[in-house]
């Protein structure tokens, strides 16, 4: 693993120990309790009529490897639920056509999930 990597590595451990908070991730009727740390993302594209909407979202950021459901490690998929002091926020794609998550740095030790507040 080069300089970079490990960096990288420790980074990553250090924000989840002094920054990140507990969730609830729940795909289906599966649920996990992970660490993530929340943000937000704004961007903006065009409806069908070709008008301009733009979007607001919650971003987590979670270690990839914590991302583990019925002891498969998964990437987010649309629809999955996050709920955080009892907000619940639905996995949703950033723009029309993208998936839901993003790797967050060079060796993809976390992901930017994107979702909406729906209760």
């Amino acid at each position: 693993m080069d300089l970079l990597a490990n960096a990288e590595n420790w980074l990553a451990g250090v924000h989840k120990a002094s920054v990140s908070q507990t969730v609830t991730y729940q795909r289906g009727s599966e649920t996990i309790s992970i660490k993530a740390t929340a943000g937000q993302s704004e961007s903006a594209s065009f409806d069908r009529g070709g008008m301009p909407v733009s979007f607001v979202g919650q971003v987590w950021l979670i270690e990839a490897t914590d991302l583990v459901i019925g002891g498969v490690t998964v990437k987010p998929i649309l629809g999955d639920l996050i709920t955080h002091n009892g907000t619940v926020y639905r996995v949703v794609a950033e723009s029309s056509g993208d998936r839901p998550w993003r790797v967050s740095g060079a060796n993809g030790t976390v992901i930017r999930v994107f979702t909406k507040q729906v209760r």
